[in-house]
């Protein structure tokens, strides 16, 4: 707006100049202060834009408005108080002159000046494109207004600005690039952190209600892509014209909404509440934050939904969820283990414990499992695995959390000389996004080199199987490891993606049947569930493969499992894991005549 009015200025200052003669001097002065106002306020006005897009939805501070503010006051004032004057050039050109003009002009390039200062300065709180574009924006401004300063009757002051609301426009503000491609008339993830980041700034309290679609799987391909994008269409069209709101995707898997009134809340919660997927491929969760009630910081709110979305819906279904500070807490915690996790990855200090496994027909422990544990540093507490192992996958740092325990146990089999004690299997966890990884059997076997550990005593167990995606590069470091003498079994079977269709992707060994599975299956009071668990041992021998039973923590449960005809046995009633120094002396200690 205030570019435009800039140009009105200069059309209407050279229509006065161009076609009215002296004797209409009054609208000549007029025409003047509109032009040479317009340009203060666009610079102004620039200025403003610039310290909005710093504070990134933090309250504005009244005391530095006004002090932007005031050489613009002080500018106009001198034009409506003073006496602006205007010359000609040999040409013919008008062009304005005088204390006045000049004071004003100044105040001009303090703002611009000013304003690329502060936009250099901050950089680091603007977007990369926000930044380049409002500091290539000033400097063509700058550039344009020192060429009509220097060279008299060269109206081009008008044209740098322009240039600059263009340049803001195509990088930053084009409204076409806050829409999301795939599905029509939904807005992006950009336009909804930018909304979020203003309304927060106006102080006032509004809902944000969020739309969050789970299905079987967070791994999808294309088809399953194109069936997500077209129910959140259908869901997004249907909620615009209950809350008469615009739809935003805030992250993959969700469609939010910002909602003042609370009937549209209502409203909106009835209609996702009363559809149904024809499909049945996805549930619909309905998500409510209350705002400022339990967040006053723009960021914040945009962490909740980001881990409501994500981690949290997917540990905690329900159709109705209203964002308080229980989950709140949570958060907070999860993002405490993130930190620890990366300052243990950074310094190494992941521990290995290791969990004895018993050969039912030897009646000896033939083998362990290499179980890595995360200490906190401030309170000397344990952090379980199913805290930080998913957090630590969601973060990218699984594979370095693997290389170091990895290479933590082939120290430790080389340095105790397990194979001494009668240990011809460590069994150590694989994780299924690791396995795909085309460079991790040079990595692997890098290692058992550097221990001179021969790879037929590592057993890989393969956890969350629903990572493997890329069956070339999973083929290559599985044949490769296997020819080397590594054996591979199936982790968790029972739970999660390890199920049949998974057995049917490699040649495992071995099945590790999980333990929640197994205490269902034993439960007393559903005496059916027994038939689940001989029908699944019987088939998983009959196809060839070993069977492990995790979880084993009573004499009965251990005797039940070898009726049964599971080989070998795991769990807290033979040990828990210990570390390298309890391992090792429970190894010299154990007779080799328990169940």
């Amino acid at each position: 707006m205030a570019a435009y009015l800039n140009v009105l200025g200069d059309i209407i200052q050279s229509a006065v100049f161009d076609y009215l003669d002296n004797t209409f001097s009054s609208l000549r002065g007029i025409s003047q202060i509109i032009y040479v106002g317009t340009l203060i306020i666009c610079a102004f006005v620039m200025a403003l834009y610039v310290y909005a897009k710093i504070l990134h939805g933090k309250k504005a501070s009244p005391i530095v408005i006004g002090l932007i503010a005031a050489p613009g006051v002080i500018g106009l004032i001198s034009l409506l108080f003073g006496r602006v004057n205007y010359t000609v050039t040999e040409s013919g050109q008008y062009y304005n002159v005088g204390f006045v003009v000049l004071f004003c002009y100044f105040i001009g390039f303090l703002y611009i000046f000013g304003t690329l200062l502060l936009s250099i300065t901050f950089r680091d709180r603007l977007r990369k494109d926000d930044a380049l574009a409002i500091t290539a924006g000033l400097l063509a401004w700058a550039i344009l207004a020192f060429f009509q300063f220097k060279f008299h009757g060269y109206q081009v002051s008008s044209i740098a600005i322009m240039l600059m609301a263009l340049i803001l426009f195509l990088s930053s503000e084009n409204p076409r690039e806050y829409y999301e491609k795939d599905i029509p008339g939904v807005k992006n993830e950009d336009a909804f952190d930018l909304v979020i980041t203003e309304r927060f700034g106006l102080s006032k309290s509004f809902f944000i209600v969020s739309v969050i679609f789970t299905g079987k799987t967070m791994i999808l391909n294309g088809e399953d892509r194109k069936k997500l994008y077209s129910l959140q269409g259908e869901i997004a069209k249907m909620a615009e014209e209950a809350t008469k709101e615009s739809s935003y995707l805030s992250s993959w898997n969700t469609l939010s909404y910002i909602i003042e009134n609370p009937e549209s809340v209502e409203k909106l919660m009835s209609l996702i509440n009363n559809y149904k997927d024809d499909s049945g491929n996805y549930k619909l969760t309905y998500a409510v934050l209350e705002v400022p009630k339990h967040t006053k910081k723009a960021d914040e709110a945009l962490q909740i939904l980001r881990y409501v979305s994500g981690e949290y819906i997917y540990t905690h279904y329900s159709p109705n969820l209203v964002i308080d500070n229980k989950i709140i807490d949570k958060m907070v915690y999860r993002n405490t283990i993130e930190d620890v996790v990366r300052a243990a990855v950074k310094d190494k200090a992941f521990e290995v414990y290791y969990q004895p496994i018993l050969s039912v027909k030897e009646g000896k422990f033939i083998s362990t499992e290499a179980l890595v544990r995360l200490k906190r540093a401030d309170t000397e507490n344990y952090i379980s695995p199913e805290d930080f192992i998913p957090i630590a996958e969601k973060c990218g740092l699984i594979q370095e959390i693997d290389d170091l325990v990895f290479e933590k146990v082939c120290s430790f089999i080389a340095k105790e000389n397990l194979s001494s004690y009668g240990i011809r299997k460590v069994e150590v966890n694989l994780s299924g996004n690791e396995v795909v990884d085309r460079k991790t059997y040079a990595r692997l076997i890098g290692k058992m080199e550097k221990y001179h550990i021969p790879a037929k005593m590592i057993n890989f167990e393969i956890t969350e199987t629903a990572y493997i995606n890329n069956d070339d590069a999973f083929k290559h470091n599985v044949q490769k490891l296997k020819e080397l003498g590594s054996t591979f079994s199936m982790d968790d079977f029972g739970s999660g993606y390890s199920n049949l269709l998974e057995l049917l992707k490699m040649d495992y060994v071995m099945v590790k049947m999980d333990k929640e599975f197994i205490w269902n299956c034993m439960d007393l009071d559903k005496p059916e569930n027994m038939r689940m668990l001989e029908y699944s041992i019987n088939f998983l021998k009959d196809y060839g493969l070993h069977v492990l039973a995790e979880g084993v923590e009573t004499i009965d449960q251990a005797k039940t499992l070898i009726e049964k005809g599971v080989e070998y046995l795991q769990g807290f009633y033979y040990s828990r894991p210990l570390p390298e120094n309890e391992y090792i002396e429970f190894l010299k200690a154990q007779k080799g005549d328990r169940l």
